[in-house]
């Protein structure tokens, strides 16, 4: 054996560990995933009161009612001073509400008058007027605090009672938060049901303020899960430490709300370490138009396919003296309840992932897999020195794992797994390319067996890319999505750009391999350049270009910015109640059939009319190693995914192929011949 040989031989052992590797990785991961299966269902508690209010329904009997259908918890957010003003509990008035007051009929209360008549009572003030003793003391004792820095006095009158002046605005005034609301908690309490706290953040808020709210939540020993409120998590930017400590303290979990994109979460999330548990909520205006059934199904996919262990649910609206919401609003808990048990998990109070940190050995035995590939990949290309190939993958170690002990290692695994996803769709297409030209000419049984066999070969290349790449990434901070794959934009267009050229090598054959009949590589680009453009050239490529576009949205969730087409989202919601985990569309419908027509088509001789179809089938390969890059995805619902779209795209691909390889055609000028020759060194 020639030392090149050797060195190939060495590079598929290297692959060989790092599979082992990545599999031990993915099996530590998939026994954190399964030992976590429980889900809390929380109520917005503001929501449902606002629905009992409008259906003219009692809310304790509603919450009991909640409770017994499957709700574990309610969310209480904190009162404003708005609120409290609304519930008739204190009286708000501006200044110059009060002096406009006084001119149209002289206010008489002594304590005021004199205000007026000194000129002490301001226009830009605002001034609170609590319903009695009990509530004035409540009030005194939290909004200096609250409002700390900021002039605050107290004044008596013989008929208003106790009340408060401050310097603020009413309209700021109003927006004050002033923590949980004792008898709130109460109700939900008494109901049965767990409380989840929801603080909010606010200007000027200092560790002394954070500290006196936590104190005054109510119920704080038995509440387990705090969901922050508002567009910042409380303590953002220069507190969050502080806020940790006391959620630490109070044996509390932090409630990361996917898509909310509240100012400050991941860093708080990575402050948190292990207590942290992610939430799926639908917003209240999805609430006013989203189907029933589709609400239901969106917190289970949630719970299976993200790892989503709170299911924050708002109710749906009713109008004045709606009874039938109230009846829609328990089947809705009910439903996500049976919905969520019928997938698997089990109602209760939610609890964080353990953490999970893979061996730093195996991660680096993998991330030498994914660097042994790409010299797979070049030696299929190019021809190095043995010594050279050797020394440029020691240098590539050498750097990975110093990477790996410094604070750079998750760029380190970023850039790995960005490497595999550009690395393994090139080498799985470009060896069904290839193989299928140099196998062509053989009968049409023949044909369509090794069509077979060479789409399963490049579907087993993608496939071990993908494990590579959902071990390198596998952990706590990848699997919370406090940190994700990089570059799916580029992982999803690089791989089609460079197998384009190679396949175009592969199919004109190397410069120095051609003889009279034939020119090498440059030449039949230069050719290609200087041909005359038609009309039908200019179209052609509009419809690529659109093809392009229409293929790079659909990497996110929507189709053009407008929502995903009713053909399609119908497809997709049959798919999900029958498997469950869903293949991807552009796997089973586009990429896998592509590619096994592809290779039926070169094997059959037509490798120009091939080629297209080749850039098309590597859709399939890039997806399928994407997949497997989604860490919050669990491991067992991307592995059946996977499978699910090879079934079906290799049904959908023999049914193709075989109607391609079987049905009369004409054969002559039109059927290419190249000299074997070309394509073995």
């Amino acid at each position: 054996m020639t030392g090149s040989g050797r060195v190939k031989n060495l590079w598929v052992w290297i692959l060989v560990a790092a599979v082992i590797a990545a599999i031990a990785i993915l099996w530590g991961r998939w026994q954190v995933e399964k030992s976590n299966n429980t889900v809390e269902l929380v109520m917005d508690y503001r929501a449902a009161k606002i629905l009992c209010r409008n259906a003219d329904y009692p809310f304790d009997v509603f919450l009991q009612q909640a409770r017994d259908r499957g709700l574990t918890s309610v969310a209480l957010g904190e009162r404003t001073i708005k609120d409290i003003a609304e519930r008739g509990q204190v009286y708000v008035f501006s200044g110059r509400q009060i002096l406009d007051y006084d001119r149209l009929a002289p206010v008489t209360d002594l304590a005021l008058r004199q205000m007026i008549d000194e000129s002490r009572l301001l226009a830009g003030n605002s001034y609170i007027f609590p319903r009695d003793d009990e509530v004035f003391q409540d009030i005194v004792e939290i909004l200096p605090v609250r409002l700390e820095g900021e002039r605050i006095s107290t004044f008596s009158s013989q008929r208003l009672g106790l009340f408060l002046e401050t310097a603020r605005g009413i309209i700021d005034l109003e927006k004050v938060n002033i923590g949980l609301d004792p008898d709130e908690a109460r109700e939900i309490d008494e109901a049965g049901l767990r409380i989840v706290a929801r603080l909010r953040n606010y200007p000027g808020v200092t560790p002394h303020k954070i500290g006196f709210f936590f104190n005054c939540i109510p119920y704080k020993d038995s509440i387990s899960l705090m969901i922050f409120e508002g567009m910042e998590v409380l303590g953002n930017p220069d507190h969050l430490s502080d806020v940790r400590d006391l959620m630490l303290l109070n044996s509390m979990n932090f409630g990361q709300v996917e898509f909310a994109a509240q100012v400050g979460d991941s860093r708080f999330a990575r402050l948190m370490g292990t207590g942290v548990i992610r939430v799926h909520s639908i917003t209240e205006r999805e609430m006013e138009k989203i189907p029933f059934d589709k609400a239901v199904e969106r917190f289970a996919r949630a719970a299976r396919e993200r790892n989503m262990r709170v299911m924050y649910i708002r109710p749906f609206p009713a109008t004045r003296g709606d009874m039938e919401a109230i009846d829609k609003n328990l089947s809705y808990v009910q439903a996500v309840r049976e919905g969520l048990e019928g997938s698997g998990f089990s109602i209760g109070q939610a609890r964080p992932f353990q953490e999970y940190t893979p061996s730093r050995y195996l991660v680096t035995i993998v991330g030498i897999g994914i660097l042994a590939s790409v010299f797979i990949l070049l030696d299929t290309l190019f021809s190095f020195p043995p010594a050279i190939e050797l020394g440029l993958f020691v240098l590539g170690i050498i750097a990975y794992a110093v990477l790996l002990s410094t604070g750079y290692a998750t760029f380190a695994r970023q850039m790995a797994a960005f490497g595999g996803s550009i690395v393994f769709p090139i080498l799985a297409i470009s060896t069904v390319y290839s193989k299928s030209i140099w196998k062509s000419g053989t009968g049409k049984t023949l044909q369509l067996r090794d069509a077979i066999l060479l789409w399963m070969e490049a579907s087993g290349i993608s496939i071990v890319g993908g494990l590579l790449v959902a071990s390198t990434l596998s952990g706590g901070s990848f699997m919370l999505s406090l940190d994700k794959f990089i570059g799916v934009k580029a992982a999803h267009v690089i791989p089609i750009l460079l197998v384009a050229v190679i396949c175009w090598r592969y199919l004109v054959g190397w410069e120095q391999y051609g003889d009279d009949s034939s020119s090498g590589v440059l030449e039949q680009l230069g050719n290609l350049l200087t041909a005359p453009l038609r009309i039908w050239h200019v179209l052609a490529l509009a419809v690529v270009a659109l093809g392009g576009l229409i293929y790079i949205l659909r990497t996110g969730n929507v189709y053009l910015g407008l929502p995903i087409p009713q053909f399609d989202e119908g497809m997709r919601r049959f798919l999900e109640n029958m498997l469950v985990f869903r293949p991807r569309t552009k796997e089973f419908l586009i990429g896998h059939p592509a590619l096994m027509l592809a290779a039926a088509v070169a094997l059959s001789g037509y490798w120009r009319i091939s080629l297209p179809l080749v850039l098309i089938g590597c859709i399939g390969q890039i997806s399928m190693i994407n997949t497997f890059s989604h860490i919050h995805t669990p491991i067992i619902a991307t592995l059946l995914r996977t499978l699910y779209g090879l079934i079906l795209g290799g049904v959908i691909g023999i049914v193709i192929s075989a109607a391609f390889v079987y049905f009369p055609r004409k054969t002559g000028a039109d059927k290419e011949v190249v000299e074997e020759e070309y394509f073995v060194e």
